[in-house]
């Protein structure tokens, strides 16, 4: 898991953030912008702990494995786009984008589900005898449904995937996975907490 104390928030000469100009504290504002960083890096994170994880990496294109077939470049007015996951099985191709989370932008959606289809678009003229299947997958989500909730309706002819269904395609232990990313929370949780303790508007609410 990505450590806060690691990660860069807004800088000093930054204007405020929302947090900010929600609390209407420069301490707190600059620690929870680097707690939403943190969140973005840990999801950024999450292909690089999966992919570190394979024992087989055959037909299977995540992070840096494999990373020319996740690739597809000139597929529409000499566009590149680039997928999180591809896994060729069982003459099927398997195209997937991957979320740690459970609620989406929408128009990061729309344009995730579009770049998608563009590419399974582009495949079937290359690979006419397979099946291209679209998945969208939200890792910690635990059913179709919250997923497809999430996406507003989205999804489109993408499949929904959790993150059970996608390690196993990856022959990969999903529990393990999921106790590997809590490595740090107790580190995370008590320089949050040290943190507080220096903000003397919060210290003083104690008093």
């Amino acid at each position: 898991m990505a450590l806060i104390k690691d990660t860069q928030g807004r800088k000093e000469n930054e204007t405020p953030s929302a947090y900010e100009r929600l609390f209407g504290n420069r301490q707190l504002g600059m620690l929870l912008s680097k707690v939403h960083a943190t969140a973005i890096r840990e999801g950024n994170e999450l292909e690089r702990i999966l992919a570190s994880r394979l024992k087989k990496t055959e037909g299977i294109s995540i992070d840096q494995i494999n990373k020319e077939k996740r690739i597809f470049k000139n597929v529409k007015r000499g566009h590149t786009i680039k997928i999180d996951c591809v896994i060729e099985k069982d003459n099927k191709i398997h195209l997937i984008e991957i979320k740690d989370g459970d609620t989406f932008d929408t128009k990061k959606v729309a344009g995730e589900v579009e770049s998608l289809i563009m590419v399974k678009d582009f495949l079937k003229k290359k690979e006419p005898n397979k099946e291209i299947i679209l998945h969208f997958c939200s890792f910690n989500a635990t059913s179709h449904e919250q997923i497809e909730r999430g996406a507003k309706g989205l999804l489109g002819e993408c499949k929904a995937m959790t993150g059970r269904e996608l390690c196993e395609l990856l022959g990969l232990d999903f529990n393990e996975i999921v106790e590997q990313r809590k490595e740090n929370q107790k580190e995370n949780l008590e320089y949050f907490v040290s943190e507080l303790k220096k903000i003397s508007e919060i210290t003083k609410k104690f008093k």
